[in-house]
């Protein structure tokens, strides 16, 4: 098992097995309007963890992470 780190988005050459992806978010607390997110975290199964983190007056582009949910 490896866990890969990112900043604001995940990179260009990530990709995730056929099948469902186990998703887990992290935020500063449980309101999510008052309560700003601070991690994604990404599994397809196959051993790979992907944690995408999210800086404080992040923009929340992630146009990468925003496809392979959509």
């Amino acid at each position: 098992m490896s866990i890969f780190f990112h900043e604001e988005d995940l990179p260009a050459d990530v990709t995730f097995g056929e099948g469902p992806i186990a998703v887990d978010t992290e935020a500063m607390g449980l309101i999510p309007g008052r309560d700003r997110l601070c991690l994604v975290q990404l599994s397809d199964g196959g051993g790979d963890e992907h944690l995408v983190r999210f800086a404080q007056g992040s923009d929340y582009a992630a146009p990468r992470l925003k496809a392979l949910l959509g």
